[in-house]
Protein backbone atom coordinates (compact mmCIF):
# COMPACT_ATOMS: atom_id res chain seq x y z
CA UNK A 1 0.00 0.00 0.00
CA UNK A 2 1.20 3.24 -1.09
CA UNK A 3 2.60 5.69 2.56
CA UNK A 4 2.99 9.07 2.98
CA UNK A 5 0.45 10.17 0.53
CA UNK A 6 -2.88 11.71 0.24
CA UNK A 7 -5.34 8.57 0.13
CA UNK A 8 -7.84 10.05 -1.98
CA UNK A 9 -5.11 10.90 -4.52
CA UNK A 10 -6.06 8.58 -7.20
CA UNK A 11 -2.47 9.05 -8.99
CA UNK A 12 -0.81 6.95 -6.27
CA UNK A 13 -3.24 3.89 -7.05
CA UNK A 14 -1.89 3.65 -10.86
CA UNK A 15 0.03 0.87 -9.59
CA UNK A 16 -2.94 -1.07 -8.53
CA UNK A 17 -5.05 -0.26 -11.02
CA UNK A 18 -2.34 -1.28 -13.48
CA UNK A 19 -1.54 -4.72 -11.53
CA UNK A 20 -5.21 -5.67 -12.04
CA UNK A 21 -5.68 -4.53 -15.88
CA UNK A 22 -2.53 -6.48 -16.14
CA UNK A 23 -3.83 -9.49 -14.87
CA UNK A 24 -7.35 -8.93 -16.67
CA UNK A 25 -5.16 -8.72 -19.94
CA UNK A 26 -3.69 -12.34 -19.40
CA UNK A 27 -6.98 -14.37 -19.99
CA UNK A 28 -8.26 -14.76 -22.91
CA UNK A 29 -11.56 -13.32 -21.80
CA UNK A 30 -13.71 -13.72 -25.28
CA UNK A 31 -12.86 -17.39 -24.86
CA UNK A 32 -13.68 -17.80 -21.40
CA UNK A 33 -17.49 -18.40 -20.44
CA UNK A 34 -19.52 -16.21 -18.08
CA UNK A 35 -19.32 -18.52 -15.49
CA UNK A 36 -15.65 -18.47 -16.05
CA UNK A 37 -15.38 -14.92 -15.34
CA UNK A 38 -17.72 -15.34 -12.58
CA UNK A 39 -15.33 -17.66 -10.73
CA UNK A 40 -11.73 -15.66 -11.58
CA UNK A 41 -13.35 -12.51 -10.06
CA UNK A 42 -13.78 -14.35 -7.01
CA UNK A 43 -10.85 -16.62 -6.18
CA UNK A 44 -8.01 -14.09 -8.45
CA UNK A 45 -9.27 -10.81 -8.73
CA UNK A 46 -10.21 -10.34 -5.09
CA UNK A 47 -6.85 -11.92 -3.86
CA UNK A 48 -5.06 -8.55 -4.79
CA UNK A 49 -5.61 -7.15 -1.32
CA UNK A 50 -8.84 -6.22 -0.06
CA UNK A 51 -8.40 -3.10 1.74
CA UNK A 52 -6.44 -1.38 -1.42
CA UNK A 53 -9.33 -3.28 -3.39
CA UNK A 54 -11.71 -1.67 -1.90
CA UNK A 55 -10.64 1.96 -2.25
CA UNK A 56 -11.47 2.36 -5.96
CA UNK A 57 -14.47 1.54 -7.41
CA UNK A 58 -15.79 -1.89 -9.12
CA UNK A 59 -15.59 -1.28 -12.19
CA UNK A 60 -13.01 -3.28 -13.97
CA UNK A 61 -14.76 -6.32 -12.13
CA UNK A 62 -17.99 -5.28 -13.61
CA UNK A 63 -16.57 -4.78 -17.07
CA UNK A 64 -14.78 -7.81 -16.78
CA UNK A 65 -17.59 -9.73 -15.91
CA UNK A 66 -20.29 -8.30 -18.47
CA UNK A 67 -17.82 -7.51 -21.08
CA UNK A 68 -14.97 -9.87 -20.96
CA UNK A 69 -13.05 -7.01 -21.18
CA UNK A 70 -12.00 -3.64 -19.63
CA UNK A 71 -12.18 -2.14 -23.48
CA UNK A 72 -15.14 -3.53 -24.53
CA UNK A 73 -18.44 -1.48 -23.91
CA UNK A 74 -22.09 -2.58 -23.75
CA UNK A 75 -24.57 -2.28 -21.19
CA UNK A 76 -25.06 -3.88 -18.04
CA UNK A 77 -27.55 -6.95 -17.66
CA UNK A 78 -28.08 -6.86 -13.61
CA UNK A 79 -27.45 -3.69 -11.47
CA UNK A 80 -24.33 -4.68 -9.31
CA UNK A 81 -25.63 -4.65 -6.52
CA UNK A 82 -27.85 -7.26 -7.26
CA UNK A 83 -24.75 -9.18 -8.47
CA UNK A 84 -23.66 -9.04 -5.15
CA UNK A 85 -26.04 -10.66 -3.47
CA UNK A 86 -25.56 -14.22 -2.04
CA UNK A 87 -26.82 -16.88 -4.60
CA UNK A 88 -29.47 -18.17 -2.86
CA UNK A 89 -30.69 -13.87 -3.07
CA UNK A 90 -30.61 -14.13 -6.63
CA UNK A 91 -27.29 -12.94 -6.67
CA UNK A 92 -23.86 -14.15 -8.09
CA UNK A 93 -22.37 -14.33 -4.87
CA UNK A 94 -19.55 -12.20 -5.50
CA UNK A 95 -17.99 -10.87 -2.86
CA UNK A 96 -18.84 -7.06 -1.79
CA UNK A 97 -15.59 -5.69 -1.18
CA UNK A 98 -16.76 -2.85 0.96
CA UNK A 99 -18.40 -5.12 3.34
CA UNK A 100 -15.52 -7.57 3.41
CA UNK A 101 -13.41 -4.59 4.14
CA UNK A 102 -15.49 -3.77 7.43
CA UNK A 103 -14.94 -7.13 8.24
CA UNK A 104 -11.42 -6.40 8.14
CA UNK A 105 -11.63 -3.38 10.04
CA UNK A 106 -13.99 -4.74 12.63
CA UNK A 107 -11.53 -7.39 13.14
CA UNK A 108 -9.24 -4.55 15.01
CA UNK A 109 -12.09 -3.68 17.43
CA UNK A 110 -12.18 -7.21 18.59
CA UNK A 111 -8.95 -7.40 18.90
CA UNK A 112 -9.39 -3.95 21.42
CA UNK A 113 -11.78 -6.00 23.13
CA UNK A 114 -9.36 -9.09 23.81
CA UNK A 115 -6.20 -7.92 24.21
CA UNK A 116 -6.03 -6.30 27.06
CA UNK A 117 -2.36 -5.77 27.28
CA UNK A 118 -0.86 -5.07 24.07
CA UNK A 119 1.35 -2.06 23.34
CA UNK A 120 -1.49 -0.66 20.54
CA UNK A 121 -3.97 -0.44 22.28
CA UNK A 122 -2.17 1.15 24.69
CA UNK A 123 -1.54 4.04 22.77
CA UNK A 124 -4.97 3.84 21.64
CA UNK A 125 -6.37 4.61 25.03
CA UNK A 126 -3.57 7.09 25.65
CA UNK A 127 -4.77 9.23 22.38
CA UNK A 128 -8.67 8.94 22.66
CA UNK A 129 -9.34 7.29 26.26
CA UNK A 130 -11.98 4.32 26.44
CA UNK A 131 -15.91 4.79 26.13
CA UNK A 132 -16.59 1.94 28.72
CA UNK A 133 -14.05 -1.20 28.75
CA UNK A 134 -14.62 -2.07 25.14
CA UNK A 135 -13.55 0.61 22.90
CA UNK A 136 -11.72 4.34 23.04
CA UNK A 137 -13.83 7.13 22.51
CA UNK A 138 -14.89 8.31 19.29
CA UNK A 139 -12.10 10.33 17.56
CA UNK A 140 -12.46 14.18 17.49
CA UNK A 141 -9.36 15.02 16.09
CA UNK A 142 -9.48 17.21 12.90
CA UNK A 143 -5.93 15.72 11.65
CA UNK A 144 -3.91 12.70 12.46
CA UNK A 145 -6.95 10.43 13.39
CA UNK A 146 -8.23 9.16 10.08
CA UNK A 147 -7.54 5.68 10.11
CA UNK A 148 -8.74 4.85 13.29
CA UNK A 149 -11.98 7.23 13.39
CA UNK A 150 -12.80 5.05 10.25
CA UNK A 151 -12.27 1.95 12.89
CA UNK A 152 -13.78 3.33 15.84
CA UNK A 153 -17.09 4.35 13.24
CA UNK A 154 -17.73 0.54 12.79
CA UNK A 155 -17.74 -0.16 16.58
CA UNK A 156 -22.09 0.66 16.55
CA UNK A 157 -22.27 -2.42 13.77
CA UNK A 158 -20.06 -4.44 15.73
CA UNK A 159 -21.62 -4.43 19.21
CA UNK A 160 -25.12 -4.85 17.70
CA UNK A 161 -23.74 -8.55 17.18
CA UNK A 162 -21.75 -8.75 20.72
CA UNK A 163 -22.72 -9.73 24.33
CA UNK A 164 -21.02 -9.87 27.38
CA UNK A 165 -20.56 -12.98 29.08
CA UNK A 166 -19.92 -11.74 32.69
CA UNK A 167 -17.28 -12.96 35.02
CA UNK A 168 -15.95 -10.72 37.99
CA UNK A 169 -18.37 -8.26 36.56
CA UNK A 170 -16.00 -5.43 37.21
CA UNK A 171 -15.88 -4.23 33.49
CA UNK A 172 -19.97 -4.69 32.59
CA UNK A 173 -21.60 -2.05 33.13
CA UNK A 174 -25.16 -2.46 34.42
CA UNK A 175 -27.41 -0.30 32.29
CA UNK A 176 -25.38 0.12 29.51
CA UNK A 177 -23.40 -3.09 28.57
CA UNK A 178 -24.90 -6.03 26.30
CA UNK A 179 -25.17 -8.64 28.69
CA UNK A 180 -29.03 -10.02 29.09
CA UNK A 181 -30.46 -11.04 25.90
CA UNK A 182 -29.60 -8.23 22.91
CA UNK A 183 -30.45 -5.04 24.58
CA UNK A 184 -28.85 -3.11 27.11
CA UNK A 185 -30.79 -2.69 30.31
CA UNK A 186 -31.52 1.06 30.07
CA UNK A 187 -33.47 1.01 26.49
CA UNK A 188 -35.06 -2.15 28.48
CA UNK A 189 -36.08 -0.14 31.66
CA UNK A 190 -35.96 3.24 30.59
CA UNK A 191 -37.91 4.99 33.24
CA UNK A 192 -35.94 2.55 36.24
CA UNK A 193 -32.68 3.49 34.29
CA UNK A 194 -33.38 7.70 34.49
CA UNK A 195 -34.65 7.05 38.41
CA UNK A 196 -30.95 4.83 39.37
CA UNK A 197 -28.68 6.78 41.21
CA UNK A 198 -25.62 5.58 39.69
CA UNK A 199 -26.32 4.93 35.81
CA UNK A 200 -22.53 3.74 35.32
CA UNK A 201 -22.40 1.12 37.80
CA UNK A 202 -20.65 -1.82 37.23
CA UNK A 203 -22.49 -5.54 37.92
CA UNK A 204 -19.87 -6.08 40.48
CA UNK A 205 -21.39 -2.77 42.07
CA UNK A 206 -25.00 -4.51 42.35
CA UNK A 207 -24.73 -7.49 43.18
CA UNK A 208 -23.96 -9.33 46.36
CA UNK A 209 -24.19 -12.77 47.68
CA UNK A 210 -28.04 -12.13 48.92
CA UNK A 211 -28.70 -10.89 45.28
CA UNK A 212 -29.37 -7.35 43.65
CA UNK A 213 -28.40 -4.15 45.09
CA UNK A 214 -30.50 -1.60 42.94
CA UNK A 215 -30.87 2.17 44.21
CA UNK A 216 -32.97 4.75 43.13
CA UNK A 217 -33.33 8.50 43.60
CA UNK A 218 -37.00 8.21 45.57
CA UNK A 219 -39.45 5.63 46.55
CA UNK A 220 -41.58 3.71 43.99
CA UNK A 221 -44.71 4.02 43.23
CA UNK A 222 -46.95 0.76 42.42
CA UNK A 223 -46.38 0.31 38.67
CA UNK A 224 -43.00 0.98 39.20
CA UNK A 225 -42.16 -1.58 41.88
CA UNK A 226 -44.02 -3.72 38.76
CA UNK A 227 -41.13 -2.55 36.74
CA UNK A 228 -38.62 -3.61 38.99
CA UNK A 229 -40.01 -6.84 39.20
CA UNK A 230 -39.96 -7.23 35.76
CA UNK A 231 -36.12 -6.60 35.36
CA UNK A 232 -35.52 -8.92 38.46
CA UNK A 233 -37.47 -11.57 36.22
CA UNK A 234 -35.21 -10.86 32.97
CA UNK A 235 -32.18 -11.06 35.14
CA UNK A 236 -33.47 -14.14 36.26
CA UNK A 237 -31.26 -16.69 34.79
CA UNK A 238 -27.61 -15.16 35.93
CA UNK A 239 -25.93 -17.22 38.00
CA UNK A 240 -23.77 -14.49 40.12
CA UNK A 241 -20.61 -12.89 39.52
CA UNK A 242 -17.12 -15.02 39.51
CA UNK A 243 -13.35 -14.84 39.75
CA UNK A 244 -13.10 -14.85 35.36
CA UNK A 245 -12.62 -12.25 33.91
CA UNK A 246 -15.88 -10.26 31.95
CA UNK A 247 -15.39 -11.34 28.04
CA UNK A 248 -16.58 -10.17 24.54
CA UNK A 249 -18.64 -12.72 22.96
CA UNK A 250 -20.06 -12.99 19.36
CA UNK A 251 -23.78 -13.53 19.06
CA UNK A 252 -24.11 -15.93 16.40
CA UNK A 253 -21.76 -18.78 17.14
CA UNK A 254 -21.43 -21.24 19.72
CA UNK A 255 -17.90 -20.38 20.48
CA UNK A 256 -18.40 -16.82 20.44
CA UNK A 257 -15.22 -15.76 18.60
CA UNK A 258 -15.47 -13.14 16.12
CA UNK A 259 -13.94 -13.96 12.85
CA UNK A 260 -13.74 -11.87 9.41
CA UNK A 261 -15.95 -14.60 7.67
CA UNK A 262 -18.43 -14.48 10.22
CA UNK A 263 -18.84 -10.45 10.37
CA UNK A 264 -18.87 -11.03 6.64
CA UNK A 265 -21.97 -13.59 6.22
CA UNK A 266 -23.59 -11.44 8.78
CA UNK A 267 -23.77 -7.95 6.93
CA UNK A 268 -24.56 -9.48 4.01
CA UNK A 269 -27.74 -11.57 6.12
CA UNK A 270 -28.78 -8.62 7.62
CA UNK A 271 -29.29 -6.75 3.48
CA UNK A 272 -30.80 -9.94 2.59
CA UNK A 273 -33.42 -8.94 5.41
CA UNK A 274 -33.84 -5.33 4.49
CA UNK A 275 -34.56 -6.42 1.26
CA UNK A 276 -36.79 -8.72 1.85
CA UNK A 277 -38.86 -6.08 4.63
CA UNK A 278 -38.76 -3.24 1.63
CA UNK A 279 -39.88 -5.87 -0.48
CA UNK A 280 -42.84 -6.66 1.44
CA UNK A 281 -43.95 -2.64 2.04
CA UNK A 282 -43.96 -2.50 -1.81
Amino acid sequence: MPLGNTHKDLKIWGSIVEKTEKRLARWKAQYISFGGRHILINFVLDSIPTYVMSLFTDKLRRDFLWHGCIENKGYNLVKWATVLHRKDKGGLGIIDLRKHNNSLLMKWLWRYTEERQALWKDLIKCKYGEDGFWCSNISTDAYGAGVWRAIRNLWPKLEANLHIKVGDGKRTRFWWDVWIKQTPLKDMFRHLFILCTNSEAMISDCWTVQGWNLYFRRLLNDWEIERVAKLLEEMGDFAGTNTANDVVRWSHSKDGIFTVGRAYKKECTSQSSRYRSSSKNI
